[in-house]
């Protein structure tokens, strides 16, 4: 057995060492134990303790043959014997704090490791980490935690990936956009080697929607810094083809955004820097030029710096949809499924009477297929389909749907969240109460398609969520939501982050694309104020849209004359038509044509005199009336049975008449 302890190198850890001790009396232990006390306080400075100290070690290995030799006994108690402990490194630490979701506990020891200066090994599981930042509530300095956990992740050359979970909180599950955070995440991830890559090219698309242009601009300027940084170490190479795609796509977006002069300014940048456009980009430019002055701009930066100059003609095939209202609705159906994903698709409004017509029918398996396929091609068909459903449930008088198909779909922009999450947790309150008591109807059951990330609204999708916010919420709101309303036009007239009044909270970095407002977003509260008997009020909101460079069309208008006719002063509903007859008149003498002449004669719609004629009527003001129908007759030379609301508004003033001839 001594044979084998020797042979050891080193000899057995001391936890391997076991003494025997015999049982003893006490008297007897008590003996023992004063002699070893006895011997233990022997002076260091003895004789002998002294030659032991300075007694040299042996030279030479001892000579093992005058033990035993190894036997299967011994081999038997190595083998049953405990490994020796091997202690847990910091890092190793870290991971399996992670991996148990010991999130605050890894977070003090990150911040313990960084201060007192111990390196972090890099590893895939910390994006867990990071995603869990963004999806905790109340956590301080979040942008802060957030990029120290993503930066420890491992570099696109050590280990790819493509953020998925990350993008998804940031871009998907979360009912704000928040420029900082995204921000964050493309300089982050630029550092560890993605920068051609979907993930930072979702960050540039944002940034250029809905950040303003020198955020935008000052992002791209970072992010030429950090693979500066990253070449001189020789980690990532960027292509000039790389740049000119990183340039194009924020150009692009930046046109899209209505800020065609940023763009352009865009592109003297990236001439500065001698980075390259593609030539679809100027392509882009060109087609979207407000003037001539902007076109020579854009021909000049285009044989400069155009990656393939004038490699494709500039010639447009603008093939104009074919009329399907009188197809039957099989023949309809193989029409949407080619035109839906085709460069001419159908309008919202002929999808939105398809989903009428099909629901009618009970079935829904072809508007699954359709939305399937729209949802699979592009945003654009994305946009489309969605736009449709939001009209199919306002046909339905369904506000409250249209809020949650477009709350799943887009990012909360231009609109009051706020109000918005409150609706949609009452409404499913509401529905969870009622699937216990009865089936949910087909209409409601709306297996949504899952998408990676939430899409840009333009403003046709907010107006009609404008709308129904006015007619799902009490009558206390509509001040505060008008008032919202307000700042949101003002922060896209004027290109300044939104700023609501009386708000406790910073403007942030969101700013709105240029064109987000449009008159049809101020209707539901002219529409509003004219049918609670506040025609005056309704009035003010006309000058409001004036005030930001928005034109009241005839759809305004006529609400407005229509409150004066029915709850207001008379004349001053006589005199908006007049005025606008005058403006009419005026406009054809002066012999305009295109769009301002059917500007001119939308305006003299009868639509405007049929509505003014049924609130004389509800009013019964029989001379009024009698004066608007007398100008319908003549202007529009109308024969009874043409249009069936302007012959309702006749006949309710035949009654009239003989109410008051009785």
């Amino acid at each position: 057995m001594a044979t084998w302890i020797l042979g050891q190198s080193p000899w057995l850890h001391a936890s391997r060492v076991r003494l025997r001790l015999d049982f003893l009396p006490p008297k007897v232990w008590c003996q023992a134990r004063n002699r070893l006390n006895a011997s233990l306080a022997i002076s260091t400075q003895s004789p002998s303790s002294i030659e032991v100290e300075h007694m040299p070690l042996p030279r030479q290995a001892p000579d093992i043959s005058v033990f035993e030799e190894m036997t299967a006994e011994y081999t038997l108690a190595v083998s049953q014997s405990s490994s020796v402990y091997t202690p847990q490194t910091s890092s190793g630490t870290l991971v399996n704090l992670i991996r148990t979701g010991d999130y605050v506990i890894a977070e003090t020891l990150r911040k313990e490791m960084v201060d007192i200066k111990i390196p972090i090994q890099p590893h895939a599981i910390y994006e867990r980490a990071a995603r869990v930042v963004l999806q905790t509530k109340g956590i301080k300095n979040r942008g802060d935690a957030f990029s120290a956990w993503l930066s420890l992740v491992p570099t696109a050359i050590e280990q790819w990936s493509s953020f998925k979970d990350i993008r998804q909180q940031l871009f998907r599950g979360s009912n704000y956009l928040n420029i900082s955070l995204i921000i964050r995440f493309g300089l982050v991830i630029a550092s560890k080697g993605y920068i051609a890559s979907d993930a930072q090219s979702q960050v540039l698309s944002t940034l250029a929607r809905y950040a303003s242009p020198a955020t935008t601009e000052r992002y791209i300027l970072q992010l030429e810094t950090v693979v500066d940084r990253l070449s001189k170490t020789g980690h990532v190479e960027v292509t000039p083809r790389q740049w000119a795609s990183i340039y194009s796509l924020a150009i692009r977006n930046q046109v899209l955004a209505g800020r065609g002069e940023h763009a352009l300014q865009l592109t003297r940048v990236a001439a500065t820097r001698e980075r390259q456009v593609t030539d679809f980009t100027f392509r882009f430019l060109l087609e979207h030029s407000p003037d001539e002055e902007f076109t020579a701009s854009v021909h000049e930066l285009r044989e400069q710096i155009s990656s393939h100059p004038y490699s494709i003609p500039d010639v447009w095939d603008k093939r104009t949809c074919s009329h399907t209202d009188t197809l039957a609705l099989a023949s309809h159906l193989r029409y949407l499924r080619r035109a839906l994903i085709s460069a001419n698709p159908p309008t919202s409004y002929s999808l939105s009477d398809f989903m009428n017509a099909y629901h009618a029918t009970g079935r829904t398996r072809a508007l699954l297929a359709l939305r399937k396929k729209a949802f699979q091609h592009s945003h654009k068909a994305k946009s489309l389909w969605v736009m449709a459903e939001m009209l199919y449930h306002r046909s339905r008088n369904e506000p409250q749907l249209v809020l949650v198909v477009f709350a799943y779909h887009f990012h909360m922009i231009g609109v009051p969240r706020r109000t918005i999450l409150k609706i949609m947790r009452l409404i499913s309150k509401r529905r969870a109460r009622l699937s216990q008591r009865t089936s949910l109807p087909k209409h409601m059951i709306n297996q949504q398609y899952n998408i990676s990330e939430k899409l840009w609204p333009t403003p046709y999708h907010t107006a009609l969520v404008w709308e129904a916010l006015v007619w799902s919420t009490p009558e206390s709101d509509h001040e505060r939501m008008y008032k919202y309303l307000l700042a949101v036009a003002d922060s896209s007239a004027s290109q300044k982050p939104i700023s609501p009044p009386d708000s406790k909270f910073a403007p942030s970095l969101l700013q709105l694309p240029k064109r987000a407002v449009d008159a049809a977003h101020f209707s539901p509260f002219v529409k509003l104020h004219a049918k609670r008997g506040r025609p005056e009020q309704a009035a003010g909101v006309l000058k409001d849209m004036v005030r930001f460079g928005l034109s009241p069309g005839v759809v305004q208008w006529s609400i407005v004359a229509r409150g004066f006719a029915e709850y207001g002063d008379p004349a001053v509903a006589v005199s908006i038509i007049e005025r606008l007859e005058e403006d009419g008149g005026s406009q054809v003498r002066a012999g305009v044509s295109g769009d301002h002449a059917d500007r001119a004669s939308s305006v003299l719609d009868i639509g405007l005199y049929t509505n003014v004629l049924r609130g004389f009527v509800l009013a019964r003001r029989l001379e009024h009336a009698q004066d608007i129908e007398r100008r319908i007759r003549q202007r529009f030379e109308y024969v009874d049975g043409e249009l069936r609301a302007t012959d309702d508004a006749l006949r309710l003033l035949r009654n009239l008449e003989r109410q008051m001839a009785s």
